[in-house]
C-alpha cells in the first residue's frame, strides 16, 4: 500500500519569552475526521524503552519530524558543521544512507534549544525535497543521488527558520516569512527550477508551514502569517483571499476539513498597549542626531529590550520605518483561531469567517480536526476543544496530565488522541466535558518533534535517536 505522510514542523520566538525551534505540524493524512486522523492497524496504548520497542536508530541533533514512504523514513539533522539529510529503513531503523551540505551561513539568535535542521522533509514518492534556512532547498531520489539544488539568503531574523516546505501539483513551495523582505516560493519539483515567487510585504517573522488545499487535487497554497490568513493561486502565486483576524507572528500551521480552513496562533506581543511615540524616544537618545536609535541610543523601554526584534534588517539601528511598521502590527494583532470559508475573493473577513474563539489557544502545536472537533492543545499541558461547526466549547482548558511544555503537535489514531510533551510525556486521552486519560508513557527523553503513525506503528524522533514502537504481539 502506498503511504504518503508528510510531517511538517516549526517553532517560536519573541518579547522576552522563551526562544525555541520546534516541530509543531502533523502527518497529512485522509481519515474521516480530517487531518491527523491515522487508519488500519492500532497502534499500541503502552510503549517506551522497556515496553513495545521495535527498534532505536541514535541520529544527530535536529528538530525535524518524521517524513514517511512506504519503506523510507526521512529526517534532516545537524552535526560537525554539516547540513544532513538521512534515509532510514522504515522496518528495521537502518539508515540507508546519509547526504551532507556545509551552511553558507549559519543562522544566529535564537535560543540554546535551536537547531538548523528544524525543517521536515517533504516527499512525492519520487524524491525527498529538504529545506535549511542556512542553505536553502535540496532534492534528492530515493537512493540518496542529488537531483538539484536551490541555495537561498539565510533568512533575516532573530531565530532563524523553521517553516517546512511542501511538495504539491509539480511545485515544492515555501514560505519564508522573516523581519523583511518575506515572500512565498514555488520551484519545478523536478529540477529546482524558479516556479514562481511572491512577495509578502505584510509579513513579519513567521514559522508556519503552508497549507495546500484541497488536499486531494491542490489548487491554493493557504499561508498564516501576521495578522492574516491568505490563499495564493498555486498556479502562479496570484492572491486569492486573506482573512484578518490573527496575532503578529504565526508558528502554528493551518488545517483544513472539508471547505473550512481553520488557524490558531497565540503570541506575546499580540494585545499590548501601542508603544512609544518613536519621534519622542529620538529627541531623548539619539545622540548623533542621525534620525535612528541604536541600542546603546535607545531609552529604558520596549524599543531597549526588544530591540533586535524591532531592528527589521539586523544593521544595528532601528529607523522609524521598522519601528512604526512593527507599532502597527502590533496594534491590530489577535491571538485569535479563526474558521474561514474557502471559494471568496479579496477580503473575506466578514464574510467567510465562520467563528473565531480566543481561549485555549496554541503558541506552537498546530490545531488538530478531530471527531467533528478542533482541538488544541497548549504550554502547560492545557487542551481545549471547540464544535467544528459552530465554533462552541466541547471542553473548555482541560489538563493532560503532565505539565511543561509542547512543541509537538497533537494526532490521532482510530478514536483517541496522542499528545507529547517536551519531557517526553506521551499520552493517549479523549476530550469529552474533561480530558479521560487513556494511558500516559514516559519515554525518558526530550522531544520536540511530532510523531508518526503508520500501520499500527509510532514513530518518534527524541533528542538522541528515532524510535519505532508497536504491538510486538
Amino acid at each position: 500500500m502506498e503511504l504518503r505522510i508528510l510531517l511538517l514542523l516549526l517553532v517560536s520566538i519573541l518579547f522576552g519569552c522563551e526562544h525555541f525551534r520546534s516541530p509543531q505540524y502533523w502527518p497529512q493524512f485522509r481519515g474521516p475526521s480530517g487531518q491527523g486522523q491515522v487508519e488500519g492497524e492500532a497502534p499500541p496504548l503502552e510503549f517506551g524503552p522497556e515496553k513495545n520497542l521495535l527498534w532505536g536508530t541514535p541520529v544527530p541533533l535536529g528538530h525535524s519530524s518524521p517524513c514517511i514512504w512506504n519503506e523510507h523514513l526521512f529526517l534532516t539533522a545537524f552535526s560537525e558543521g554539516q547540513l544532513k539529510t538521512l534515509a532510514i529503513e522504515r522496518s528495521s531503523g537502518a539508515i540507508l544512507w546519509e547526504k551532507s551540505v556545509k551552511p553558507s551561513k549559519l543562522e544566529t539568535g535564537g535560543s540554546r534549544l535551536g537547531n538548523p535542521a528544524t525543517s521536515t522533509p517533504a516527499t512525492d514518492g519520487k524524491a525527498v525535497y529538504v529545506y535549511f534556512g542556512a542553505f536553502g532547498l535540496l532534492a534528492y531520489d530515493f537512493q540518496g543521488n542529488e537531483i538539484w539544488r536551490k541555495e537561498l539568503p539565510t533568512p533575516i531574523t532573530q531565530h532563524g527558520a523553521s517553516t517546512s516546505p511542501i511538495v504539491a501539483d509539480g511545485r515544492v513551495i515555501l514560505v519564508c516569512d522573516q523581519d523583511v523582505d518575506s515572500y512565498l516560493l514555488a520551484v519545478n519539483s523536478q529540477n529546482g527550477e524558479f516556479a514562481w515567487k511572491t512577495p509578502r510585504p505584510h509579513a513579519r517573522r513567521g514559522f508556519s508551514t503552508p497549507l495546500a488545499y484541497p488536499l486531494d487535487q491542490p489548487r491554493e497554497v493557504i499561508v498564516a502569517g501576521s495578522l492574516s490568513l491568505i490563499s495564493y493561486d498555486i498556479a502562479d502565486g496570484e492572491v486569492l483571499w486573506e482573512a484578518r483576524g490573527l496575532p503578529n507572528e504565526m508558528v502554528s500551521s493551518p488545517v483544513t476539513y472539508k471547505d473550512v480552513i481553520f488557524a490558531a496562533g497565540w503570541t506575546y506581543g499580540s494585545g499590548v498597549e501601542r508603544m512609544p511615540d518613536f519621534d519622542g524616544l529620538v529627541a531623548e537618545g539619539d545622540k548623533d542626531a542621525d534620525g535612528g536609535l541604536t541600542q546603546d541610543e535607545a531609552p529604558p523601554g520596549p524599543l531597549k529590550r526588544h530591540f533586535k526584534y524591532l531592528d527589521a534588517n539586523k544593521d544595528g539601528i532601528t529607523t522609524k520605518e521598522e519601528y512604526e511598521g512593527l507599532a502597527h502590527i502590533l496594534d491590530s494583532s489577535k491571538n485569535a483561531l479563526i474558521a474561514v470559508k474557502t471559494g471568496g475573493r479579496g477580503d473575506v473577513t466578514s464574510s467567510h469567517v465562520r467563528w473565531t474563539q480566543d481561549r485555549g489557544l496554541p503558541y506552537i502545536p498546530s490545531p488538530l480536526v478531530f471527531e467533528g472537533g478542533i482541538f488544541l492543545v497548549k504550554r502547560g499541558g492545557i487542551a481545549t476543544y471547540y464544535d467544528l461547526e459552530t465554533g462552541e466549547a466541547r471542553m473548555e482548558e482541560s489538563r493532560v496530565g503532565a505539565g511543561g511544555n509542547y512543541y509537538a503537535s497533537p494526532i490521532s489514531a482510530g478514536n483517541k488522541i496522542l499528545v507529547v510533551s517536551q519531557k517526553g510525556i506521551a499520552t493517549w486521552l479523549r476530550p469529552n466535558e474533561k480530558i479521560e486519560i487513556i494511558k500516559a508513557n514516559d519515554l525518558g527523553e526530550t522531544i520536540f518533534a511530532t510523531p508518526a503513525i503508520v500501520d499500527g506503528v509510532i514513530y518518534i524522533r527524541s533528542e538522541s535517536s528515532i524510535s519505532a514502537y508497536g504491538n510486538k504481539s
